[in-house]
Formats: C-alpha cells, sequence, structure tokens
C-alpha cells in the first residue's frame, strides 16, 4: 500500500517539473526585465526568432510521432523482425529506435516481450542505439550545428548502430537465452 502511494506521489511529482522549471525561467525574465529591460527585449526578440524557426519542425515531427504510434502494432514488429528477417527488420529496428518516445525502461517490457517470440538480439539491439537519435531534438541541432552536420552525425549513428547489431547477432548466433551468461531476458 505504502509503495503505491509513493508511485503516485512519484509520477505526478514528475508531472510538475516542465511547469516548474517554466515558472523559474518566466521569474528569471522578471527580473532581468525590472533590472535591464534593454536585454529583456533583446532575450524576447531571440526567443520569438528561435521559436519561429524550430516550431513548423517540431509541429510536422509532432505529427509524424502520433500517426507511427497509432498505426504500429506489436504484432506487425514480431512478423517482420523474426529470426528469418531480412532488410525490413532492420529497418523497423531503425525507425523504430528513431521515432521511439518515452523513458528506456518503459519499453524493457515490450523489447522482452518481442524478444521472447523470436525477434533477434540484433535487431533489439539496433533499435535501442537508435533512440539516441531524437526527432524532437533534430531541429533545434540543425539550427545550432548546420543540416551537414545532423545529416552526417544521424548517418553514422543508423551505421553503426547495424553493425553493433550485426556483432551481437555474429557472437550470439545458436545461444540460447539458458547459455547466455548473466543473461536475465
Amino acid at each position: 500500500m505504502k509503495e503505491q502511494h509513493l508511485k503516485a506521489k512519484k509520477s505526478s511529482g514528475s508531472a510538475k517539473g516542465p511547469w516548474i522549471f517554466m515558472g523559474i525561467t518566466m521569474l528569471l525574465f522578471l527580473l532581468v526585465y525590472l533590472f535591464d529591460k534593454g536585454k529583456a527585449d533583446e532575450v524576447a526578440v531571440r526567443f520569438y526568432h528561435l521559436a519561429k524557426e524550430i516550431l513548423p519542425m517540431l509541429a510536422v515531427v509532432f505529427v509524424l510521432m502520433v500517426l507511427i504510434n497509432l498505426f504500429m502494432k506489436t504484432s506487425t514488429l514480431i512478423k517482420y523482425m523474426g529470426k528469418g528477417s531480412g532488410l525490413k527488420g532492420w529497418l523497423i529496428a531503425i525507425v523504430g529506435g528513431i521515432i521511439s518516445v518515452g523513458a528506456i525502461y518503459l519499453w524493457f517490457p515490450i523489447l522482452k516481450n518481442i524478444s521472447d517470440k523470436g525477434v533477434k538480439p540484433g535487431l533489439v539491439a539496433t533499435f535501442l542505439y537508435n533512440r539516441g537519435v531524437k526527432l524532437n531534438w533534430l531541429p533545434l541541432m540543425v539550427v545550432y550545428f548546420g543540416i551537414k552536420y545532423v545529416v552526417v552525425l544521424t548517418f553514422v549513428t543508423v551505421l553503426i548502430s547495424v553493425l553493433q547489431g550485426l556483432i551481437i547477432d555474429f557472437f550470439l548466433a545458436g545461444k540460447t537465452k539458458a547459455s547466455i551468461p548473466g543473461s536475465g531476458l
């Protein structure tokens, strides 16, 4: 009973974090405004221009993420990422990792489930590696680092994720979970 209360309290507290951060930011802006109106106006103009650049890209990313979350089913993933999967399985692992959202620990039960149903460990590793590409941060990265940098970084991340998955499949080929030392999965 006490654990449930603590979990509920902890989860409700995490939802307040962004609001607290926004409140502190607004308070700091107000303090700057009171002491140096010119600096506050400059910050407001810079924020406006940055938001104008980023918001359209974030809207596209948000729509894509909603559509994919609505139409992607676990059974479809298992079908295309099973033992005999080819290029489709790797593409699903890559794209799935990139578009996945939420805390990583929430994905572990899902990944264990599909792994138990025959998805290769290399594809799971590729999925996890590609979670490093965050769609919601790409627009901001483009603004700060340029499109070439972001494209090259994303390409290298995807390439290395596939290489990592192939290496894991090579070393775990033919081994059952019971014969893998220390595997809790």
